[in-house]
């Protein structure tokens, strides 16, 4: 049977003697990284089973503890994030870097233009929680 999240979030705390205000500490970088925030409400519920993460917070959560989203969400996968390629680039970063495109570089519109298009077709938006 599946686990839930907050079981997940409950374990890692039991393992890492992590308490809420540690995750919390430890999201700092990630949250700017993200521009996803996270509060002690939010994650209090998180943790009491009382509400799940949205996609962007159950990143930002994964990236904190260093374990992959499907195996926080739950999923009988590898707890590890490891399984992404050293060479991978994260593409919800894509607005926060310098992008050229045929070696000219983009302006902000079109790198958003980019991002809306990479959105639509993996059936997520960006707006959503921002």
């Amino acid at each position: 049977m599946k686990e839930t999240t907050a079981q997940r979030l409950a374990q890692l705390m039991s393992e890492r003697n992590l308490r809420q205000v540690d995750i919390l500490k430890s999201s700092e970088k990630y949250q700017r990284e993200l521009g996803v925030k996270l509060g002690k409400s939010a994650l209090s519920q998180y943790v009491s089973g009382k509400s799940v993460p949205d996609q962007d917070k159950l990143v930002l959560l994964a990236k904190t503890l260093n374990v992959s989203a499907s195996w926080l969400m739950g999923y009988d996968v590898a707890e590890s994030s490891d399984d992404v390629p050293e060479n991978a680039i994260d593409l919800s970063t894509l607005r926060d870097n310098v992008v050229l495109f045929d070696g000219k570089p983009l302006s902000d519109a079109d790198v958003n233009k980019i991002a809306q298009i990479i959105e639509l077709s993996l059936g997520v938006t960006g707006s959503d929680n921002k």
